[in-house]
């Protein structure tokens, strides 16, 4: 397997063609298939089924795009530094975290030590929870901040977020002029779920069932807390959500109310074990720490606490007052 090989594989994924991805790299077509071919072979497996010109990625080759882009993309800035006459500059600080996370929380924290990152660059890139923590673990980002728990041995939490889940709902939709929507009248309604049963999920259907109202059965599913906000503003059922989101990327036309319980979410910072961070990566960390604990109602824990609490039996206190920070609660859309 050599670099060719790779930036092949790379642009047929990216193009859907050797065709194209010919001229993407200005080598011949004879050479993408042969490259192609080689990496193939070299693996044991098929990449991509092949129809004429066109081409239809195999199993495989879903699952090795994303890593074969991370290693074609960082031989390109090694290359990109190498030609450069001026002294190598530090490498750049990768951070890897959920869409919803990005949002509220990365672009926030990273504004707020600006004049400390500047001289370097910063990469920052959305994925599912499980390649954040994957990321971190093979060593293709510096830091992640993903949702809670994370359990693994050679994943360091530096801290615990939790904050509160709010209803989202249509502004004209009756609930929505309630200050505190109650969860069984909320269950009554259509609604819109998150589809991993194992984080979000599962805490929203235990406030259910404690409500009597039972599970959630949610007639759209979805991974992603957008998509849930976008369904909701098309008038497609309702949906408890994150706050996370709703902070970094609001959308005109939805309210966002509290809840009569209290449904957590939690997340958190997280690097490799015994990584040496570099300053710029320890300035965000902290950054990313301060921007969490002002969230409204949120609940900064220790890292060490983290199996009792992300899997602790919900509560349910009122949610309207501020929490500690003192902040109140966003403006309704």
């Amino acid at each position: 397997m050599d670099i060719r090989q790779l930036e092949a594989f790379v642009a047929v994924m990216t193009i859907g063609s050797i065709t194209g991805a010919a001229k993407l790299l200005e080598r011949s077509q004879p050479a993408i298939t042969r490259q192609i071919q080689e990496l193939e072979l070299g693996l044991g497996q098929a990449l991509l089924h092949r129809h004429g010109p066109k081409v239809t990625p195999t199993e495989l080759g879903y699952v090795l795009y994303e890593e074969a882009e991370r290693i074609v993309n960082g031989v390109r800035r090694i290359q990109q530094h190498a030609h450069r006459a001026a002294p190598v500059p530090s490498p750049p600080l990768l951070v890897s975290a959920t869409s919803a996370l990005s949002l509220g929380v990365v672009a926030p924290a990273l504004a707020a030590c600006r004049p400390l990152l500047a001289a370097g660059k910063i990469e920052l890139l959305s994925v599912r929870p499980e390649k954040v923590v994957r990321d971190v673990l093979h060593g293709m980002a510096d830091l992640g901040v993903c949702s809670l728990p994370v359990d693994h041995q050679q994943i360091c939490v530096h801290w615990v977020a939790e904050v509160p889940c709010k209803a989202v709902l249509p502004e004209n939709h009756p609930l929505a002029a309630h200050e505190v929507v109650p969860i069984e009248a909320l269950a009554r309604e259509r609604m819109i779920g998150m589809h991993n049963p194992h984080r979000l999920k599962q805490h929203i259907d235990t406030a259910l069932r404690q409500a009597g109202a039972g599970a959630m059965q949610a007639e759209i599913e979805t991974n992603s807390s957008m998509n849930a906000q976008a369904l909701v503003r098309a008038g497609l059922g309702v949906a408890v959500l994150d706050p996370i989101t709703l902070l970094g990327a609001p959308l005109v036309g939805l309210a966002y109310r509290d809840l009569d319980v209290r449904i957590p979410f939690h997340f958190g910072a997280i690097s490799a074990q015994g990584k040496n961070l570099t300053a710029p990566a320890l300035q965000l960390l902290e950054a990313l720490r301060d921007h969490a604990a002002a969230l409204d109602q949120c609940q900064l824990h220790d890292a060490q606490a983290m199996a009792g609490i992300c899997l602790s039996p919900l509560s349910s206190p009122p949610t309207s007052a501020p929490g500690p920070s003192g902040r109140k609660a966003p403006p309704s859309s």
